[in-house]
């Protein structure tokens, strides 16, 4: 089981510290695959670089595009939603994700 830690709001003075234990999913369906690699590319220690906070990831499923912050805190809710989707939504899709860097607008 992945232990996740990470905080409600990073740098504030109300933040939390807060633990979420992902639950073991089976991969015999496409649903499982797909989950546990997001698992694998987020939560596994190592596998993905939080400390570009104004960075977003581009995650395509099915005909839906999702831009999520790079942080654990939207990471984790995103990922219980996932978990709340129907099977047929994973049918034939393979886990697929880009860290896009959002560009400083300058001044004028």
């Amino acid at each position: 089981m992945t232990v996740v830690n990470f905080k409600t709001a990073p740098g504030k003075y109300w933040s939390k510290d807060m633990k979420y234990k992902v639950p073991k999913i089976g991969t015999k369906t496409d649903k499982g695959k797909w989950l546990n690699a997001y698992i694998q590319k987020f939560f596994v220690s190592g596998n993905h670089d939080y400390k570009f906070s104004a960075a977003k990831n581009y995650i395509k499923l099915k005909t839906t595009h999702f831009k999520i912050n790079n942080k654990k805190v939207a990471l984790v809710g995103f990922f219980k939603n996932l978990k709340k989707l129907k099977q047929h939504h994973f049918e034939g899709e393979v886990f697929n994700s880009q860290l896009i860097y959002q560009q400083q607008k300058e001044a004028a």
